[in-house]
């Protein structure tokens, strides 16, 4: 039996570590959120009748997106047994960020059937030439990868194109197929976030209500601010997907004017 584990580090895979019977083996890598599912298909395709395959977001061949989904779930359903405990009523719109889509398909499930706005924000990164973003469901066309089919960014040659996020969990050229088929529906809005805006969510979460956001979750913040403005009334419920402490560094280093 062996387990891989990739490990990050802002946004890069820092390792690789292989648990088997036959000891622990480490390999160091320096690419991205796609690279690192790609080496995990590989390792279990070769060894396929010892390893056992995981995934962490809802990507991938049946039933990994079904099984992410349903583990996020449970996130979703507390979040609206407390939020309706707390106010009385459920929330005029749900956002979180989306990227492979795990945390988001978790929060949007347990809302499907409510009179509920589901938004998710991808991210804009830098603009959005190929390279330069990860929205694939705002700019992407349907396509097969990693074992799903779903809306992907493609290059010129029809493969997986480059994407760019300034948080490590939404570098992703695709998303889970439940988010496309939502997004076909018109169940879901998808929105984005550029860097900049995701950045001044980070500080402004932080500094007002003492909750430092993870990159990926600051894309959702930073929408839910934009919005809560054009909305005047009514709640929004946004998914912190994760805690900051590990962009702290990379924020240091990149936005020390704005500390």
């Amino acid at each position: 039996m062996k387990l891989w584990i990739k490990t990050y580090v802002g946004d890069k895979i820092t390792n690789s570590i292989v648990l088997s019977k036959k000891g622990v083996s480490r390999d160091v890598f320096d690419e991205m959120l796609k690279e690192a599912v790609d080496a995990a298909f590989e390792a279990y395709l070769r060894e396929y009748d010892d390893a056992i395959y995981c995934i962490g977001s809802a990507l991938g061949p049946h039933p990994f997106p079904m099984m992410v989904r349903d583990f996020q779930l449970v996130v979703g359903q507390e979040a609206r047994e407390q939020f309706i405990a707390l106010t009385g009523e459920l929330p005029a719109v749900v956002c979180a960020c989306v990227g492979g889509g795990s945390n988001s398909i978790g929060m949007f499930d347990a809302f499907l059937n409510d009179p509920v706005r589901l938004i998710g924000v991808e991210p804009m990164g830098r603009g959005k030439n190929i390279g330069d973003n990860a929205a694939s469901l705002t700019y992407g066309e349907e396509g097969i990868m990693h074992g799903f089919n779903s809306i992907m960014l493609k290059d010129e040659n029809g493969n997986p194109a480059p994407v760019y996020s300034i948080a490590s969990g939404l570098d992703y050229p695709s998303a889970g197929p439940e988010h496309a088929f939502l997004r076909d529906l018109g169940r879901v809005e998808y929105k984005t976030a550029d860097d900049e805006e995701a950045v001044d969510a980070f500080f402004k979460l932080s500094r007002l209500e003492g909750i430092i956001p993870a990159l990926e979750s600051s894309h959702a913040v930073a929408y839910a601010m934009k919005l809560a403005k054009e909305m005047g009334t009514g709640s929004i419920l946004v998914n912190l997907s994760g805690r900051g402490d590990k962009d702290m560094d990379y924020i240091l280093e990149k936005y020390p004017e704005k500390l």
